[in-house]
């Protein structure tokens, strides 16, 4: 059986890098950056969040919007490969389990919305596709982009990265990383699998 969060993480050292210096490379002010909203753990209620729908920045979408249903939260980015080698899972996790049982939130991290929206253009990503700015140590990013670490501090951010929320609302699992394997998460959570 899986042990839930705690995948190993192959990040290489520039993606370290850049998850680590998303500070100077997003332009955030340090006081932002030491900001510690509480992160999202397994068996508490999923932590209040606003973004916006990453193809109408006036459409903001919550927690709220899909009480009685599981919720996977999918962080990804155009430029992380096993964000994008995870698609033909979340196309299978599609076929499984139906939209009234399973939402899937794709949450953008690209710097810019216009390279999501091109990408998704190209390539189908079933779900809904949200848009966030501020990066990996962004409010939402610090919520929801932890990685397992053996550091101190708790800084270190990366993708990609899954929360599974219960119809309840509280967070029922997480996993980062590439190994993560997301139709064994979902399977261990929702006990019936449905086509549609």
């Amino acid at each position: 059986m899986r042990t839930p969060f705690m995948h190993h993480c192959s990040l290489r050292a520039p993606v370290l890098a850049l998850a680590l210096s998303a500070v100077s490379l997003f332009g955030l002010p340090g006081s932002e950056a030491r900001a510690q909203p509480e992160p999202a753990e397994i068996g508490k209620q999923v932590p209040g969040f606003e973004i916006d729908a990453l193809r109408n920045s006036e459409r903001a979408i919550t927690p709220s919007d899909f009480e009685g249903r599981y919720v996977l939260l999918n962080l990804w980015a155009t430029w992380c490969a096993p964000c994008v080698e995870k698609i033909p899972d979340l196309r299978e996790a599609r076929r499984r389990y139906s939209s009234e049982k399973l939402v899937i939130l794709n949450v953008s991290f690209d710097q810019s919305r216009s390279k999501a929206t091109a990408f998704l253009e190209k390539r189908e990503m079933p779900g809904r596709h949200a848009y966030v700015t501020g990066g990996l140590m962004g409010e939402f990013g610090d919520k929801f982009a932890r990685m397992p670490s053996e550091s101190a501090s708790g800084q270190v951010r990366g993708l990609p990265n899954l929360t599974l929320v219960g119809p309840e609302g509280t967070v029922a699992d997480m996993a980062a990383g590439d190994s993560v394997d997301l139709l064994e998460i979902l399977s261990e959570h929702l006990s019936s699998p449905q086509s549609g």
